[in-house]
């Protein structure tokens, strides 16, 4: 069965994962075999819903074990270590949707979660330090990474970004993809080829089809990085006043209920979750400068928004510019 890289673990499946980089010289952290399931008795349905008119999803579980089954994609069973996965490909008309539920919703249910807060964000490593972007959907995350990248930084993280809850945070790739709309993927990657298009209509790409491109770069730095920022997002129409980045810091006590709305929750929460997550972003809030950012979202504007951050960050440890009112940062 082939190795694949995802979570900043290994997979080892009989599914394959043409989107998904090969892990090399890794035990797995998680094995997936394809094969039959028994018929559902659970004890405990814990959700039941159609996803859409035609597909439904429910979540069960028995003796420790958790079955998920989209019935447009499939059944997957997790054993109760959280390492061992079953796919039941019966009754999936769509193997890229079951891949989608695999790798964005039920691997993270088999993450660490203990010692790793897992943020929807995107990272670059600027000389010694990597520097974390976080927003909402469409918000600019990937695209200001791949144009940090462009400008010569380390491209970190896509989408998934881990960050070691402790009073030194660290993060580290994720995995192999990055994810852009269309509008970034013509100016970004035009000639880059990608895997799929997924159905919020983004590019699925992997760092192997940018080797050769104007986005090379992008290649993912290896190892853990110390965590020298967090952005914030906030991006704004060109006509609302700004053509250029205005950073603020925020105060721990306001940095944390913003980076809580980032996190990317598995299928099933378990009890102890969200009191754990809290704690841990406020370790975190605490260790590392966390920033508002408003972006104006004007194309002729990212290659000057590319410099500042660069500036900001030259040197191993962040230089704070501004104060907690958001003064604004020439």
């Amino acid at each position: 069965m082939p190795d694949y890289f995802v979570l900043g673990g290994c997979l080892r499946s009989e599914l394959t994962f043409p989107e998904l980089a090969e892990s090399r010289d890794r035990a797995p952290d998680w094995t997936l075999t394809v094969g039959t399931l028994a018929p559902d008795n659970a004890t405990e349905v814990l959700a039941d819903s159609s996803l859409t008119p035609t597909c439904r999803i429910r979540v069960s579980l028995r003796d420790g074990h958790l079955r998920y089954h989209h019935s447009c994609a499939g059944t997957f069973e997790i054993a109760p270590s959280g390492r061992e996965i079953v796919f039941d490909a019966a009754a999936s008309h769509d193997l890229n949707a079951a891949r989608n539920d695999l790798v964005a919703r039920l691997l993270l249910y088999c993450v660490d979660r203990r010692n790793i807060a897992w943020l929807h964000g995107s990272a670059v490593r600027i000389e010694n330090a990597a520097v974390a972007f976080l927003g909402r959907s469409g918000a600019g995350k990937s695209t200001l990474a791949l144009a940090l990248a462009h400008g010569g930084c380390d491209h970190v993280c896509d989408d998934v970004l881990p960050i070691s809850c402790s009073d030194q945070p660290t993060i580290w790739s994720s995995d192999d993809i990055i994810r852009l709309h269309d509008d970034s993927k013509s100016r970004l990657a035009l000639k880059a080829p990608f895997l799929r298009r997924e159905s919020d209509g983004k590019f699925l790409l992997s760092h192997r089809a940018l080797e050769g491109t104007p986005s090379s770069a992008a290649r993912p730095a290896a190892g853990q990085i110390p965590l020298s920022a967090i952005y914030i997002l906030d991006p704004v129409a060109p006509n609302e006043g700004t053509a250029r980045l205005i950073r603020s810091l925020l105060q721990p006590r306001t940095a944390l209920p913003l980076l809580i709305q980032h996190l990317k929750l598995p299928t099933v929460i378990r009890s102890d979750d969200p009191a754990r997550a809290m704690k841990q972003l406020g370790v975190v809030a605490a260790a590392v400068p966390v920033y508002s950012l408003r972006v104006p979202r004007d194309w002729s504007a990212l290659s000057a928004a590319v410099t500042q951050i660069i500036e900001w960050h030259r040197g191993s440890a962040v230089k704070p510019a501004v104060s907690a009112a958001g003064e604004a940062v020439a």
